[in-house]
This record gives C-alpha cells, structure tokens and sequence, in this order.
C-alpha cells in the first residue's frame, strides 16, 4: 500500500513538472511580414549570450523561421562596438594575401570570441577589395563594393573605391594599387602580407621603407625583397618616376579613407537607410533571385555591428534566402544599413568555438577572409 502511494506522488510531480515546463516553452518572435520567428536555446558562455542585453559586448540568436512556407534557420551576432571588452577586425587567411584556411582554424589562432566568414576573393585566395586590419593596409579598393569602415568605436559604410595615397617630402602620391598580382601598371604598394618579394619580373622603380622612413630609393632589374618591418613603394615606370623624389630618410605615411581602424569592402548592398536596396544580380554572388546559404554585414546604429548567416541547400531544414528576403530579415532585426558577404558553403559562423551553424556542404570550406571577435 505505501508503494502504491509513493509511486502516486512520483506520477503527479512528473505531471506538474510537465505542465510547468510545457507553460515556459520557447517564446515566439512575429516581425513584420510572413516571417515567423521561434527562439531555440543555445548553452553558450556568460561572455555570448542569447539573451539580449545591454551590459553584453557580444549577443549571439538562433532563430528559425518560415518564409512562403519553407523554413530557414538564422544566426545573428551583434555587437557592441562601444564596449571596450571586445574588438572586431577582418583578417586574412594564414595572414597572408594568397592561399585558404579554415574558419576553425582562424578562430583556434585568434583564440576567438566567435567569427564569421567575410568577402569574395580572386585566384589563390587575394580579397576581392580594399581591407584595414587594425590599422594595416592589406589591399586596395577595386572599384565595387560597400567598404565597412570601423574607427573610434563606431561603424559606418562608403561607396567604393576607398582612396589611397602616400604622404612623403610634403608631396602626395595616389597609390594604384595594394599588393596587386599579377604586378600591374601604376604606383603599387607591396607588404610583408604579400611574401617575400614583390614578384615584379621587369625593371621598375622601388623606394624601400622601414620604420616610417625611406631607407633606399632606385630602380630595380628584378624582383625587390620586402622588408618584414616595413613595406616596398613601387613605380612600374623607370624614367620620371613619381618616386624620384623619395630621398633616404624622408618620413612617408600611407593614408586611406578616414584612416579607419577597420576596414573591409564587401559586395553590393542590401539596406540603405532602413530600406531594402538588395538586386537581382551581384557582380561577385550572381545571381540573387536563387535561394541559399548566405552571409552579411550591418549595422544597426553607429556603434552596434549585426553579422547574419542563413543556412540553406537543406530541405526539411533550411532552404535559403534570396538577396530580398536577406535584406528583410536584417531590417525586421533593426538594420538600417547592410551589405552582402560571400555565401553558398562558405557561410559560416563560430561562437565560443563551436560552428553553430550547419555548412551546406556538410563540413568547412576553405576561405580568404574572416571577420575575428576576440576579448580585450
């Protein structure tokens, strides 16, 4: 009989504790239009939360959601740009202009926060355009593209390209390009990022810089080496160089845009002051009517930054975005301006190292470029 009894109370306790556990389940989010949003915890650190916050730097959600009746799975991280705990920097991959990594193992170097995949890139894995990392000047703009700039703090986007130029002897000199390959035509800057030499097969005009001052200044019969704590200046042209007057021990400083901190040029844009912006067509994504996995960048005012990764090519579980309904899902998050990353299998996103996302391809792609969050 007192078995019977006991074995009563267990069964009722069981049931309360069900009813409780059905009454708290997980909330539900409706933003405008047909989108519908189901918050799923995620056990993270006390440093990334899913829990929105005000005191917290970083804030990471999954949210999973319908679009026309097929169901997408999102990953937001914000981040609080005035908060002086975190920083936020594009790197690229090995550090070096050409070649791929994996995003864990960007995350696993930087020892990361999280981190996100960032931009397109051409052969052998060089930025598709102009990148700022922690006030280094890793490449040039290429003409297309919103460039993300992050200086004092505060991030903002300009319309590509982003000038640069080299100060030296009161004179101004516009640089063409920022470790070019093939070497081109024009005044270039070549850096330690780029490799040992500039990789420049005719005779050309190199002025050497180490420390912030001209150390030589001549022309060249074959490939310059570069210096480590320094970076090479060279003119294609041998006879009346711009670098002629580049004497030894002259200061020289390379200015760009704002002198940003940060800086990364994206693809083409998707919000411009809260308004849906995105195209058909993207000159580096194509086509962007065909849902996918897809990766961008906003920003929600000047001191809070937004990276969104959807997940897609997974019936069942996530279809994909267009490049119209990414965009209505940054502004239904409070976006006011955003621009695309690169997509497909290479959408990615780790948080307190873990892929909390699911790549469409089954496991990581190699990638040129990443966005790194890391603890100050």
């Amino acid at each position: 009989m007192k078995k019977t009894i006991n074995n009563s109370v267990r069964t009722a306790v069981f049931i309360i504790i069900l009813f409780v556990f059905v009454g708290i389940g997980p909330s539900i989010k409706h933003f405008d239009g047909s989108y519908s949003y189901d918050n799923e915890p995620f056990e993270i650190s006390p440093a990334i939360t899913d829990e929105a916050g005000k005191n917290e730097p970083v804030v990471y959600k999954k949210e999973e959601i319908e679009i026309d009746g097929k169901p997408q799975v999102v990953h937001f991280l914000e981040l609080d740009l005035s908060n002086s705990e975190v920083s936020v920097f594009p790197v690229l991959a090995k550090d070096k202009i050409f070649g791929f990594e994996l995003l864990s193992g960007v995350d696993k170097r930087y020892n990361a926060l999280a981190t996100v995949n960032a931009g397109f890139n051409y052969s052998y894995g060089q930025p598709s355009g102009f990148v700022v990392s922690n006030g280094r000047i890793l490449t040039g703009s290429l003409g297309y593209g919103r460039i993300l700039l992050i200086t004092n703090n505060k991030a903002r986007f300009v319309d590509a390209p982003a000038e640069v130029r080299i100060e030296c002897g009161g004179e101004q000199i516009f640089i063409d390009r920022v470790n070019p390959y093939p070497a081109e035509q024009g005044v270039s800057i070549y850096t330690s990022e780029y490799g040992p030499t500039d990789r420049f097969d005719k005779r050309h005009t190199v002025c050497v810089v180490r420390n912030g001052k001209v150390v030589s200044s001549g022309i060249a019969d074959a490939e310059a080496e570069i210096p480590d704590d320094g970076y090479l200046i060279v003119d294609s042209k041998t006879e009346n160089s711009v670098l002629s007057g580049f004497n030894t021990g002259h200061e020289v400083k390379i200015r760009w845009i704002d002198q940003a901190e940060q800086g990364y040029q994206c693809s083409g844009s998707l919000v411009e002051n809260g308004v849906n912006v995105a195209k058909d067509t993207d000159p580096w994504a194509g086509s962007m009517e065909i849902p996918t996995p897809r990766t961008a960048v906003g920003i929600k005012d000047e001191s809070t930054l937004v990276f969104i990764v959807v997940d897609g090519r997974q019936p069942g579980y996530s279809t994909g975005v267009t490049g119209k309904q990414l965009a209505d899902i940054l502004i239904s998050a409070g976006v006011t301006e955003a621009a695309l990353l690169d997509g497909g299998a290479s959408s990615e996103m780790i948080v307190n190292g873990e892929i909390v996302n699911k790549p469409s391809a089954g496991k990581e792609r190699l990638i040129a470029s990443a966005f790194v969050i890391t603890r100050n």
